[in-house]
């Protein structure tokens, strides 16, 4: 078919499902054939939503586990894009919602800066009043990725003001970041967390290497 680049593999190695009476190459070595094509925040992403599925919201965990990659890196050998695979796998957290929420922690680790906790609950006076995409709960410093459905969705609009007025009562600081910050070579969200993070704590940085290590 026009648009489909075939290719062959022997199944030894490869753990089988069936899907709708189909058998079927497993997510986990999926993610690993993908890894001559992607790079390595892709991976990343999709390493992220194998192992948490959507179960920060509804109590129900993923089958798979890091295991399940770890297993599938192995069997991939020397073959192209192992290198990339490796490097995915170290990055690869639990608790990631959205692609966006992986591909913006990759680059603030990747630019040095604090690895921020995934979908946070923040609570205040014993109740809980958001849960929030990254947090940095020391700094009270909330990340919130807002897709365009949440500018033409007056609801989620709606939600949006009211999750952050929440926020802010509580002491929070919170950071709204779209697909404009996400793009480009030096992606503007990185500027903007780095800022954040230093007015709320000015000791943590300095201006020639961004992040102190003491």
């Amino acid at each position: 078919m026009r648009g489909v680049a075939s290719h062959e593999l022997q199944a030894v190695g490869h753990r089988v499902v069936t899907i709708d009476g189909l058998p079927c190459v497993a997510p986990e070595d999926v993610w690993a054939q993908l890894s001559g094509r992607l790079d390595v925040p892709d991976l990343v992403a999709i390493g992220d939503f194998i192992i948490t599925g959507d179960e920060p919201y509804s109590g129900e965990a993923s089958p798979l586990g890091p295991a399940d990659l770890e297993r599938a890196v192995r069997h991939h050998g020397r073959r192209r894009g192992v290198r990339n695979l490796r490097l995915a796998l170290d990055l690869v957290r639990f608790g990631s919602l959205s692609p966006q929420e992986s591909l913006l922690r990759v680059e603030l680790v990747g630019a040095g800066l604090p690895e921020p906790e995934l979908n946070f609950r923040v609570k205040h006076d014993g109740r809980l009043i958001a849960m929030v995409d990254l947090a940095y709960p020391e700094r009270r410093l909330a990340i919130e990725y807002l897709g365009d459905h949440h500018r033409t969705d007056s609801d989620l609009y709606r939600a949006d003001i009211h999750r952050r007025e929440r926020l802010a009562s509580a002491g929070w600081n919170t950071v709204f970041l779209t697909a404009a910050d996400l793009a480009g070579p030096v992606p503007r969200a990185v500027p903007l967390i780095r800022a954040a993070l230093k007015r709320s704590s000015p000791d943590l940085f300095t201006p020639e290497i961004g992040v102190s290590h003491e």
